[in-house]
């Protein structure tokens, strides 16, 4: 059976749509700024975020992108907010933050302050920032939030809204009898999904979804494009039972109910097999992986400036010593420039392979400062100098400068500045305290011949931990694939790190970000994989210069 959506007003879509990323920041940072952040602003922000969903949906039914996935998250952590502000403030403190606007806010508990109950949620906003929990797959992270806020609402007279409150959170929290047992009409529809879930009974699913759909949203705004109950039921049938909805409809977009799902080539980790549709459609030729734009590329202002910059550190004013900080600073200034270079070309100019020589002798040569002995000199080479500069080990020869140095030399393929990268490893300086740090241990000891499978493990258990979280995870299961010496895995995983790369520059403006034409850490590991495997890189893209990559086969 097919519905189609309703209607709505194309002028209130066209304007959810317009400029939504200023829109968006210049929303928030002026709640922040005109005080306490309450359960009101938080559900303003949240719909915000559903009707540019909503109006996404216009275009895209399934809403299988990058973009929505990104707009669902947020969406689901503001709604979550208001329930949050509900629960805890002033009493207890909590977080939240949206990645899209890359804006946060934190309450600490406030002693001698009484809760407001202007600042309490309905049954309806609750129920509303359930399902979008539900469908970001955020419930268990926020159960308790959930629990203390239905306990504080408001006393309502019994409404099917309440029910569906109730409903859920006993489904959910207190494995009791749903609302609604001992009455003597027949339940709600959605309460008769939810007890066809918990038993088991998908006919009975499918009839209470459909009755809901049939009930038809209300409203002309965008959002109204996207039930929340229904699409939440539709989630968790998917994902409990993978039940699909016997309903055709738009109502019910394909990447909110099985939780941005794709049928594309996903690796799995450390021996698993891969999928073999993914398999054959790298076995029919490269597969190419576009850059999202659009890009930014360099003027000669700017590449002037960032040059200038560089030679300005490596070559302090008479009677100024250099140091070890001059160094950092100028393999800094590289990367920037590379990554802007990167975006003006496909392949590698001349003037990248360049960025790319200095940066891995910027970084050997920190590197080489770090391991002296303290109160000793090093004596380095840069761009054809020999420089003298004091021992040093401090916070600037951080694990991250660590990991950013190796992916140099990895490309450049370089052995000598290999060298004093592996002697060091990354935390010769300083503890590693991030979520990182478990991939660049594995990455050390494989470079060194010790057994990296310990550490990629606890690697890859972390990114499973971090996913999600707003910034890009390190490669981990490129890096496993490369441990598992197999080839196809290893381009499969390429290519899911190569679209994991681009989806995430694909939102908002990321696009214009420094890192977005180029990831060092990916072109790292597949240069590698040539040159240490003689492996074929089966995926085309600006992302991997075919000259980088011819370079390193040759090697």
């Amino acid at each position: 059976m097919r519905i189609e959506r309703h209607q709505v007003d194309e002028e209130r879509v066209a304007r959810a749509r317009e400029d939504f990323v200023d829109r968006i920041g210049r929303q928030v940072h002026s709640y922040s700024r005109a005080g306490l952040m309450t359960t009101t602003e938080w559900q303003l922000i949240a719909d915000s975020f559903l009707d540019y969903l909503g109006a996404l949906s216009t275009t895209r039914p399934d809403l299988g992108c990058a973009e929505a996935r990104a707009v669902l998250k947020d969406a689901a952590e503001a709604a979550v907010g208001a329930v949050s502000f509900a629960a805890y403030y002033p009493h207890d403190g909590f977080h939240v933050f949206l990645d899209y606007p890359n804006f946060g806010m934190s309450y600490a508990r406030e002693d001698g302050q009484d809760r407001d109950p202007h600042h309490l949620v309905t049954a309806r906003e609750w129920l509303d920032a359930f399902c979008l929990a539900i469908v970001a797959d955020t419930v268990s992270a926020h159960g308790e939030a959930f629990c203390w806020a239905r306990q504080l609402m408001p006393d309502e007279p019994v409404t099917p809204t309440l029910e569906l409150v109730d409903g859920f959170a006993a489904h959910f929290f207190e494995e009791a009898e749903l609302p609604g047992a001992d009455a003597g009409a027949e339940p709600q529809p959605g309460l008769r999904a939810l007890r066809a879930l918990t038993v088991g009974d998908r006919e009975a699913f499918d009839a209470a979804l459909l009755a809901l759909l049939q009930e038809g949203p209300h409203g002309t705004g965008p959002r109204s494009l996207l039930p929340l109950v229904p699409i939440a039921l539709a989630a968790l049938a998917y994902r409990t039972h993978g039940w699909t909805a016997a309903v055709d409809t738009d109502y019910l977009p394909r990447a909110l109910v099985t939780g941005f799902e794709t049928p594309g080539p996903r690796v799995r980790a450390l021996g698993r097999d891969p999928r073999p549709d993914a398999v054959a459609r790298l076995a029919a030729g490269p597969v190419d992986v576009e850059r999202p734009g659009p890009l930014r590329p360099p003027t000669p202002d700017d590449e002037a400036w960032f040059e200038r910059r560089t030679r300005e550190v490596l070559t302090p004013k008479e009677g100024e010593p250099l140091d070890a900080w001059d160094l950092t600073a100028a393999l800094g200034y590289q990367t920037h420039l590379l990554a802007a270079r990167a975006s003006a070309s496909a392949d590698a100019t001349d003037a990248l392979l360049g960025n790319l020589r200095l940066g891995s002798r910027l970084g050997a040569a920190a590197f080489r400062v770090a391991l002296a002995e303290p109160g000793t000199e090093a004596e380095v080479t840069v761009d054809g100098r020999t420089l003298r500069l004091p021992a040093c080990r401090d916070r600037a020869f951080g694990p991250a400068l660590w990991e950013t140095a190796l992916s140099y030399a990895l490309v450049t393929g370089s052995a000598e500045d290999l060298e004093p990268l592996v002697a060091a490893g990354p935390t010769i300086a300083t503890e590693d305290p991030s979520p990182f740090a478990p991939y660049r241990t594995a990455l050390h000891d494989h470079l060194r011949g010790a057994d990296p499978l310990p550490a990629t493990e606890r690697a890859l258990e972390q990114v499973e931990r971090t996913r999600d979280k707003g910034f890009p995870p390190p490669p981990v299961v490129l890096f496993s694939q490369l441990l598992r010496g197999d080839e196809t895995s290893f381009n499969l995983a390429l290519l899911d790190a190569l679209e994991a790369h681009r989806d995430h520059h694909s939102v908002a403006d990321r696009a214009a970000e420094p890192g977005a034409a180029l990831n060092l850490g990916i072109l790292a590991l597949a240069c590698h994989a040539r040159r240490s495997r003689g492996w074929a890189v089966r995926v085309r893209s600006p992302y991997l210069p075919a000259r980088l990559l011819e370079a390193a086969g040759r090697a």
